[in-house]
């Protein structure tokens, strides 16, 4: 990537692109526009910061998001409240960019070198309230998000809006013989979403952000349900493996309304619409490094590895299939510090966990790949968690 602060003459291709950010700002209508629904997944600063979540991490509160098999080996844990943020983007790029004189073509220089930009804010909490015990656990979540993707100037989408999940899952251990144990798990979820989205080229855009009429507002409203399983088996706390299967069955339900006049008066564009979201397959292992007796600096030691949504290749175009193996370990100290390291689709991750004991502070840097092959459209993440588990 060039500099963002040289000095060049924009092309014309970057001045579209640089209306279709500006645009990308503003939750404004468009005559056509389409939602993808998807899950709210709630930001988790300890989890990214290894790469996971894992199959067969077993993740405090966090377990809630790794596999309900792994309930039946969790201690109590209550989680009061959490308030997270993740930023991704050309994190390093844009201050720099706003600080130049000419600011406007530092970012249509910016997203010239790029050839697209991607950039969004996941504000999560402060809701976070929930537990986890053996064999048990619930959550309830809030999100409030903010995306630009901009993979070209014909096609952008922005999305801006608020989501609540409530979760509940069961896991159980159905085998058990010495040191082997076999579990399984089966998670509920339901969610509600309300978005401005929008959905066309940089001319649709452009004239939209224009107008700034707050009544023209596309709005969509998206809710679902859903259903988790997972198996898992562990040899003592040595060794263990592990498939978790997420959304094996979560129809959505989508209405769409073309101005926010009209979502507030409850008169939809068309009949709420219906789809099944895709599965996704994971399996995956973990191994904790046996510490001699006496050791009181290194609490624990865990590596772990995964090969996820193995179902990806029936796409039509499957994604590299090395974008889906995952590496990642743990290493804490005096059971107060986590230093955290991974793979997470060909980039490297990093993270930084403080347990204060009346709270939590966890930091997560790291990669990831919003192509179909490493290194077409990278994306620098950015994440940070205060949790209030006891």
């Amino acid at each position: 990537m060039k500099s963002a602060t040289s000095h060049r003459r924009p092309h014309p291709t970057a001045m579209a692109a640089f209306s279709l950010l500006l645009a990308a700002s503003i939750p404004v209508a468009a005559a056509d526009f389409r939602f993808e629904p998807f899950v709210p997944s709630p930001v988790s600063a300890g989890l990214s910061g290894t790469g996971g979540p894992y199959a067969a991490q077993v993740a405090g509160f966090d377990t809630l998001f790794t596999n309900p098999a792994a309930l039946a080996y969790v201690d109590e844990t209550w989680s009061i409240a959490r308030v997270s943020m993740n930023a991704s983007g050309p994190l390093f790029d844009l201050p720099s960019a706003f600080l130049a004189d000419d600011i406007e073509t530092e970012l249509l220089n910016l997203v010239s070198d790029n050839k697209g930009i991607y950039v969004g804010s996941t504000l999560s909490g402060p809701i976070a309230f929930g537990k986890v015990d053996r064999n048990f656990g619930f959550g309830i979540f809030n999100d409030t998000s903010l995306v630009a993707n901009i993979p070209s100037l014909t096609k952008a989408t922005i999305l801006a809006g608020e989501d609540f999940l409530l979760t509940g899952a069961y896991g159980v251990t159905v085998y058990e013989k010495k040191e082997q144990s076999l579990s399984l798990g089966l998670q509920l979820k339901g969610y509600f979403q309300t978005f401005f989205d929008q959905s066309g080229t940089a001319i649709d855009i452009l004239a939209t952000a224009t107008s700034l009429k707050v009544n023209s507002l596309p709005m969509v409203l998206s809710t679902g349900f859903g259903v988790d399983a997972g198996l898992m088996y562990r040899y003592g706390d040595l060794f263990t493996a592990a498939v978790v299967c997420r959304d094996l069955y979560t129809p959505a339900f989508s209405t769409r309304y073309t101005k926010l006049a009209y979502y507030l008066a409850s008169k939809p564009e068309t009949e709420t619409q219906s789809e099944l979201l895709p599965i996704k397959l994971s399996v995956g292992t973990a191994f904790e490094v046996p510490l001699p007796d006496g050791w009181q600096t290194v609490s624990s030691w865990t590596f772990m590895c995964d090969y996820r949504d193995i179902l990806a290749w029936l796409n039509p175009i499957p994604p590299n299939p090395v974008l889906y193996v995952n590496f990642g370990t743990e290493l804490i100290l005096l059971d107060v510090v986590s230093l955290r390291a991974g793979i997470n689709q060909t980039y490297l991750a990093a993270g930084l966990g403080l347990d204060l004991t009346f709270c939590k502070l966890d930091f997560a840097f790291y990669g990831s790949e919003l192509g179909i092959d490493p290194g077409s459209r990278p994306l620098l993440n950015m994440g940070i968690s205060l949790s209030f588990e006891y």
